[in-house]
């Protein structure tokens, strides 16, 4: 299992039990999620979250679009 998280945000995408879910809140030391599809929100560990993997990757330049820019002198 990973670590606990340290920092969760409202409406963060997280896994609880190999599903994904909305991280909603923190209530008396559990955490309320949502799970993708369901409509009642559950009471869960949070250690037993974790954090989505995160499949963003830095932007690419356009193919007709300069790497650097040209100087203006």
């Amino acid at each position: 299992m990973d670590s606990p998280i340290a920092v969760l945000a409202p409406e963060q995408p997280v896994l609880h039990a190999g599903r994904r879910a909305t991280f909603l809140h923190m209530s008396g030391g559990v955490a309320i999620i949502r799970h993708w599809g369901d409509s009642h929100a559950v009471a869960v560990p949070p250690e037993t979250l974790s954090l989505v993997p995160s499949s963003r990757r830095a932007p690419l330049a356009a193919q007709d679009e300069p790497l650097a820019r040209e100087s203006s002198d």
